[in-house]
Formats: C-alpha cells, sequence, structure tokens
C-alpha cells in the first residue's frame, strides 16, 4: 500500500493508568449502589416509624405518662452507611416531683436493620436512649452524615453528642418538638427562680433568728408581775435579772423596762409564747429652765 493511502493512527493523551483508574472507581460505584440499593430492600423496614411507636406506647412509656410530641429521626454511622438506624425522637410528659419538678423525658427509640441473613419472623430490636427533662440536655439543629443532611443533636452532660438526621418532610414536627422543650425550659426557670428565693428568704430568717437571739432582751413590767414570775417567763432566775439591772431587793414598779438576757455570743432561742422587746428608746434629756429656744 503506498505510504501516502495510510491511516495514520492517533495516539491519545490520555495516561493508560488513568483510564484504568476510572473504571475502577465507576465500578466501586456501582458495587455501592448495589449494595445500598440490597439493604435497603431487605434490611431497612419502610414502616420503621409505626413500629417504633408502638414500642414506645406499649414498653417504654411508664404510668401517667404521654407523648406530647415526635419528630421521624434516622441515624447513619460513617462506616456502616448503607445500614440506617431509624427511628422517632419524642418528647413525654408526666406529674413531676421534687427532685423533677417538671417531668418528662426526651425519648430516641430506634429500629435496628436487621441482618440480611436472618430469618423473617425474627423479632425487631431497639435502640434506646432517654434523656431528663433538664435544661443541662439540649436537642439543637445540626447538619449529620458529612453534613450532608439536616438533624437534630441531643447533648447531655457527661455523655457523647447523638446526632440524628431528619426526613425532608420533618422539619415543621422539629420545630414544634424543640418548641415543646423550650415551654419546658422555660416552666424549670420558673421554678429554678422560685426556690432561689425561697433559700435566699430562709437564709434571711436564719440570719434574723441568731440576731434576735444574740441581742439583748428587754421587757416591761406590768400589773400583777414580780421579778419571779419574769424569770420563770424567761427560764432565768431571779437573780439573774437582779444582777443585770442593779436591783436590790424585790421591788420593781409598773412600766419599768429591764433587761432579762444580755448580749450572748451564742444564739439563744425565743422561749414559748413570749416576743422579747428591744433595747428602750434613751430618754431626750430635760430642757434647762430660761434658756431660749431662737436662732438668728
Amino acid at each position: 500500500m503506498p505510504r501516502r493511502n495510510r491511516r495514520r493512527r492517533r495516539r491519545s493523551h490520555t495516561p493508560i493508568w488513568l483510564k484504568y483508574g476510572a473504571s475502577l472507581v465507576v465500578l466501586a460505584l456501582l458495587v455501592i449502589a448495589a449494595q445500598v440499593a440490597y439493604h435497603s430492600v431487605r434490611s431497612d423496614p419502610r414502616n420503621a416509624k409505626e413500629y417504633a411507636e408502638r414500642q414506645l406506647r406499649l414498653s417504654v412509656l411508664r404510668p401517667n405518662e404521654r407523648i406530647l410530641r415526635t419528630v421521624s429521626v434516622w441515624q447513619r454511622p460513617a462506616i456502616d452507611y448503607f445500614r440506617a438506624t431509624r427511628g422517632v425522637l419524642a418528647v413525654t410528659d408526666a406529674p413531676g416531683d421534687s427532685a423533677k419538678p417538671i417531668g418528662g423525658r426526651i425519648i430516641y427509640l430506634g429500629l435496628q436493620p436487621r441482618d440480611p441473613l436472618s430469618p423473617a419472623d425474627a423479632p425487631p430490636t431497639f435502640d434506646e436512649r432517654e434523656w431528663p427533662v433538664d435544661t443541662s440536655v439540649t436537642v439543637a439543629p445540626h447538619r449529620t452524615f458529612f453534613w450532608l443532611f439536616p438533624g437534630l443533636a441531643v447533648t447531655a452532660p457527661g455523655e457523647s453528642r447523638v446526632s440524628l438526621g431528619l426526613p425532608g418532610d420533618q422539619s415543621e414536627e422539629s420545630h414544634a418538638l424543640r418548641a415543646v422543650l423550650a415551654t419546658k425550659y422555660a416552666q424549670l426557670r420558673r421554678v429554678g427562680w422560685l426556690r432561689r428565693e425561697a433559700r435566699r428568704a430562709r437564709a434571711r430568717d436564719s440570719l434574723v433568728t441568731i440576731h434576735e437571739g444574740r441581742r439583748p432582751w428587754y421587757h416591761t413590767i406590768r400589773r400583777g408581775q414580780a421579778l419571779a414570775s419574769i424569770a420563770a417567763m424567761y427560764r432565768t432566775t431571779p437573780e439573774a435579772l437582779r444582777s443585770l439591772n442593779g436591783i436590790v431587793g424585790d421591788r420593781v414598779r409598773i412600766g419599768q423596762t429591764i433587761m432579762v438576757k444580755g448580749w450572748t455570743k451564742q444564739p439563744v432561742p425565743f422561749p414559748p409564747g413570749v416576743i422579747p422587746e428591744d433595747a428602750p428608746a434613751p430618754a431626750a434629756a430635760p430642757i434647762a429652765r430660761g434658756a431660749t429656744g431662737a436662732t438668728a
């Protein structure tokens, strides 16, 4: 064949290793897609929410506890991307007590995917987590699964954060659940404020009681009272009253104010049925005769 009629072969500028690498990547993606489809059909139940809600009502709820809000969630670990745990996140309400004035719990109940090799009649297994309704436990918006999907993050002290994904149609339910929690947290803060004020009031009363028990006590003598009866009223002795007030004998007059207890380092409780008087006001100095009160 003449040289001019020969067809020239064009060499490709793409390296051969890049072609083989791209082929392997495409093959891996096809295998992963097939695995995801297979596990979605075999292991992911379509009615996981119904299973979780039934388990929640029949086995998880306590007596007198009711569900306030639920939202469908899923949890997919990064190392097992084709096996998602689907379930519900619920906020419940229950009668409170002294330790938990605002009753209720935050419950995550997920239906774990079954093993494709397990029998069809195998009982379902659930992943259950719960937290008390407390201001230290937060439920906040979050991005999950490599920041690709919206979700919720449950954070509690002393525990690792639980990241839950949200299906696309659960945004309104998520906002409603967080609104219920916000209402409960506001009630908790109100109860905490009231308890703090009650503790402060008790502390003030305790300080007043200590002061009243340390200060000197006084008593104004009324008709029919004597040193012996006053001493018995304040649980002391007539000799102690004479020593405190410089009284000689037993003669006292009506309207006279005497000290029944001096200042003590340790507080003394009031005698039953008796409220000691405070120190009498000092008498006004007499005005000298002939003094003029006019000033320039």
